[in-house]
């Protein structure tokens, strides 16, 4: 048989109850946490780290990028300014067309083309420059040409002139067209639009076309941090300038879903780390017009030393876990060292005391070298008093059978006082002739000690507890004839719950001998009773003196402390305890009274049948 107290048999019986594998887990979870928890804080400060170094040059470089094009579209507008204040301008297109050029429209459009040729000293991005009147329908282009409406190749900005011209002074639109006849293929275009004249009536529009794939690449080449991914947004979140034309014109919501988290700072760049793509994504304004450039940059080079430093991470972290092991295994044991020998003195106190004195005080706690030897002692000299209290509970159990022999002999005398009883009745019908006062106060007595002395169990029921009352008031009357008169109005249905035997009548008798009996005339006392929700309630009142007001509380308060001890007599407050022990402490007995007018005694029980 295994040792009870070894550790095998400690840890395969009492596993994760043991207090060894407690402390064990307690220790070693203390140990790891902070390794733990500093590993995490050391890759998560890492990684912030290196994000917000990424994200930051990331953005600076897209603040140069924001401010190059800010200059030049900011160049690009100047120069259609001009053009849109120009006199000469004005002046053509303020002209109805009649089919016919005069000398002054000659002359006009000649100063127009030599404003034009103007426009090869702009930035090399410029595609072409349309100037439209409404009024002859006419467009005049870069390359010194003038064109009817019907006659002109590229018209896709004029859907957009007609929706806006009413509410727009300028605005621009992303468009594909080919703008020269010898172009073979349509071209990628940011067009800008301005309505003119500036300074009078509209009635017309400078066209700038600029062109995308030029535009970008002087983005590119004159910025020192390449960035790959370039998104122009305008107000509306259409993208209109981008490496990849297939994505213009398309909503930025369906390149990055998330975009919407770069609304609301107007001010200053912003810039956030998408976990699912591992990338970086920056966003600043324009602080010129209404356009937003977005950019977003692989993290891979992150992504490396990333990868190192968990690598690096996860190494020391096994070898912190190997140490707290050990560490948590010897401090376990340690620990476990004296509750083992705690274990060893309760389960086998006998063996530790043969080495004591058994009858020796428990020493102070200043006399033992530690707290373990003072609980051993303590629980070695609770032992001793164990052993003493078996020994006289033993003594007491061989007292208590000799009271139960005695007990059970005694049960033999009630029968012989009911036989006595009974032949007195017999003697003094002989006597009388018949029933007389003495016969019937026999017989009542005879009633009396039967109840109380013959029945099984301690509860009876309510209707047998009435009966038994009225016996003793027949004997009272006798003994106070014309003294008070009983009414009894008890509901029916109580008569087969259950009460506690000799309830009532200890009762009745308080209400005869301390309410009707110092009393003048003839008094009364009602006994009524009804079922009030889950308990039986009855009632004994008597209209005799009352009691005091102070001795009422005093009363009252003892019927309500149930750490009350009764006497060896039956009396008010036996009655109450007993009701209490058997019910419960929300039963019980209350008493109301008045001096003069008389008392009333209200019995709680619970509903009890059977």
């Amino acid at each position: 048989m295994r040792d009870p107290l070894s550790l095998w048999f400690i840890l395969k019986n009492y596993r994760f109850q043991s207090v060894f594998i407690k402390n064990f887990l307690i220790i070693l979870a203390l140990v790891l946490l902070p390794v733990t928890g500093l590993s995490v804080g050391i890759y998560n400060l890492y990684s912030k780290t290196v994000t917000e170094e990424i994200s930051s040059a990331h953005l600076n470089s897209l603040s140069r990028i924001r401010d190059m094009v800010d200059m030049l579209m900011r160049e690009v507008d100047d120069f259609s300014v001009r053009f849109a204040s120009d006199d000469v301008v004005a002046q053509l297109m303020e002209k109805r067309n009649t089919g016919t050029t005069t000398y002054d429209t000659s002359i006009l459009t000649a100063k127009l083309f030599t404003k034009l040729n103007y426009t090869n000293n702009i930035q090399d991005f410029v595609d072409s420059v349309y100037l439209y009147s409404e009024n002859n329908q006419s467009i005049w282009t870069s390359d010194l040409r003038r064109w009817s409406l019907e006659e002109f190749m590229d018209l896709g900005w004029l859907p957009s002139y007609n929706e806006k011209k009413l509410t727009y002074r300028d605005w621009s639109l992303a468009r594909q067209a080919k703008t020269h006849y010898s172009d073979a293929s349509v071209r990628q275009l940011m067009t800008l639009i301005r309505m003119a004249p500036l300074l009078q009536t509209k009635t017309g529009s400078v066209i700038m076309n600029i062109d995308t794939a030029k535009f970008m690449s002087i983005i590119h080449n004159t910025n020192n941090h390449y960035i790959d991914n370039l998104y122009i947004i305008d107000a509306n979140g259409i993208i209109v300038g981008q490496d990849n034309f297939d994505l213009i014109n398309h909503p930025i919501s369906e390149i990055i879903p998330n975009s919407n988290m770069m609304e609301g700072n107007p001010n200053e760049p912003v810039f956030f780390y998408n976990e699912e793509s591992k990338q970086s994504i920056s966003h600043v304004k324009s602080q010129y017009n209404k356009w937003r450039f977005i950019s977003v940059v692989p993290l891979k080079l992150y992504e490396d030393k990333a990868k190192y430093i968990r690598n690096y991470l996860f190494v020391s972290s096994l070898f912190s876990i190997a140490v707290a092991l050990i560490l948590s295994l010897v401090v376990s044991w340690r620990m476990f060292i004296p509750i083992k020998q705690i274990m060893s003195v309760v389960s086998r106190p006998g063996d530790w005391l043969e080495d004591s004195e058994r009858a020796s005080p428990i020493p102070s706690v200043k006399t033992h070298v530690n707290e373990i030897k003072y609980i051993t002692s303590s629980i070695l000299s609770s032992y001793g008093e164990k052993q003493e209290l078996e020994n006289e509970l033993r003594y007491r159990l061989s007292l208590l059978d000799r009271a139960y022999a005695v007990a059970l002999q005694s049960q033999i005398n009630p029968h012989f006082l009911y036989n006595t009883l009974e032949t007195i009745n017999w003697q003094a019908l002989r006597l009388t002739g018949d029933e007389n006062p003495v016969s019937e106060m026999i017989t009542s007595l005879s009633q009396l000690l039967r109840f109380s002395l013959e029945g099984e169990g301690h509860l009876v029921t309510i209707r047998e507890e009435l009966a038994y009352c009225m016996h003793y008031l027949d004997i009272q009357k006798i003994r106070y004839p014309r003294k008070f008169e009983v009414v009894v109005q008890v509901d029916e249905k109580l008569s087969d719950y259950k009460i506690p035997r000799i309830t009532l009548q200890p009762l009745i008798e308080n209400c005869i001998y301390h309410g009707i009996k110092p009393k003048e005339g003839e008094g009364r006392i009602t006994v009524t009773g009804t079922l009030e929700g889950a308990h039986a309630v009855i009632r004994i009142a008597d209209n005799g003196i009352g009691i005091d007001p102070d001795k009422l509380e005093q009363i009252n308060a003892e019927l309500a402390n149930k750490n009350w001890i009764t006497g060896n007599h039956i009396g008010f407050m036996n009655v109450n305890q007993r009701i209490k022990l058997t019910f419960g402490e929300q039963c019980g007995l209350q008493m109301v009274s008045e001096p003069g007018v008389g008392t009333e005694v209200t019995v709680k029980i619970t509903a009890l049948v059977g």
